[in-house]
């Protein structure tokens, strides 16, 4: 039953060139799906040419009528991507527009349908390092407590969302706006591995389907869907993001928003969304008490793992030498070049080389960019 159902679902959904149109007057006609395609390729085509142009319906004729059908089928089943569809046992059900198909990849888990369990991270492709570093701590610090980060696998604060969340050992899920097969960008392609060997990549296209730019639009209502909350790192005015977070606040979910220096174009969209009522969030542990309040917080005993970076940039800071503090103090999230530190600390040449190598032999520090440095929080 199972194969048939998902049989019915690939021919007729599987393929984003039939219009909307063509897909309702089948259901309307003939009830479900299943029952669609077992009708002969005459009969839908008499029934269909009653409402539409040729043009409009041949592609889903011709796919029944050859073998089509059985190869895409089998090349889901070799590569391990399973058919999910509104009722199946596995399909998040917490979607609020319900795709009538997803594939997925990786692992399916059930938590996918809890409710506050996942927060949806986004923002500017382009980001800037401290954008970047701010977005990865607070998906890791969100994953220690176990919350699942939700992203769309896209270049700059995507990315960092999903990395995050894995290095911390969580649950991430990428939302894909390409085919289930399709890496982009290309430089994410071991991201996309490690994701679907400890998360779950999800998509609506089926195999080949190339990145298209009005795809991408359309698979953030699923990434709101499947979010108890959205999390706008960063982002332009004109930004996808805040489609994102328009779809969050449609489907009633919470929008927090990271706030940003007041001339950085990159923070222009989320001053904005707190203006407009976001929640302004500057640690992991407001997102926590958001969506499960203080009880639970201290229950659950991770408040103390969520607070952010400024506990543990104290801790460390206690446990450097002299020399090691005045270079530490110089850095931040804004990469600095080892010139202007040996400028600003005024330790000497060699003094200053030496700390910074001790400092990144211990991952105080590091060098997002060669020659510029970061703490390592």
């Amino acid at each position: 039953m199972e194969t048939r159902s998902e049989m019915a679902r690939l021919w007729l959904y599987g393929n984003h060139e039939i219009s909307s149109k063509v897909k309702y007057y089948l259901i309307l006609r003939y009830g479900t799906v299943e029952q669609a395609i077992e009708q002969s390729v005459s009969e839908l085509e008499k029934e269909l040419a009653k409402q539409f142009e040729p043009v409009e319906y041949q592609t889903l004729l011709l796919r029944k009528n050859t073998n089509y059908l059985d190869e895409v089928y089998g090349r889901l089943k070799e590569r391990n991507i399973r058919i999910l569809y509104p009722g199946h046992p596995l399909y998040p059900e917490k979607l609020y527009d319900k795709p009538e198909i997803l594939f997925a990849r990786g692992k399916i888990r059930e938590s996918i349908n809890y409710y506050n369990q996942s927060v949806a991270i986004v923002g500017a492709r382009n980001a800037d390092t401290y954008c970047k570093e701010t977005t990865r701590i607070f998906a890791r610090e969100l994953a220690k407590a176990g919350i699942q980060i939700v992203s769309g696998l896209a270049r700059g604060i995507d990315g960092q969302a999903h990395r995050g969340c894995l290095e911390a050992g969580g649950y991430t899920i990428a939302v894909l706006g390409c085919g289930i097969n399709v890496t982009y960008p290309r430089e994410n392609i071991e991201l996309f591995a490690q994701i679907e060997e400890r998360g779950l990549i999800l998509s609506e296209y089926c195999l080949d389907v190339p990145p298209l730019a009005f795809q991408f639009p359309l698979r953030n209502r699923i990434i709101s869907g499947l979010s108890d909350g959205v999390l706008v790192s960063c982002a332009k005015k004109k930004s996808g993001s805040l489609i994102t977070a328009d779809l969050a606040l449609d489907q009633g979910k919470q929008v927090y928003a990271l706030p940003g220096r007041v001339l950085d174009a990159f923070s222009e969209g989320t001053n904005h969304l707190i203006q407009m009522g976001a929640m302004c969030v500057t640690r992991p542990k407001d997102i926590l008490l958001d969506l499960w309040g203080e009880e639970r917080l201290n229950m659950d005993d991770v408040s103390g793992a969520a607070s952010g970076s400024a506990e543990k940039q104290s801790e460390t800071r206690d446990n450097l030498t002299t020399a090691e503090r005045t270079v530490y103090d110089l850095l931040g999230l804004d990469p600095v070049h080892v010139d202007d530190v040996i400028a600003q600390a005024r330790l000497g040449v060699s003094t200053t080389i030496s700390v910074l190598y001790e400092l990144e032999r211990r991952n105080v520090i590091k060098q997002p960019v060669r020659g510029y440095y970061i703490w390592s929080l």
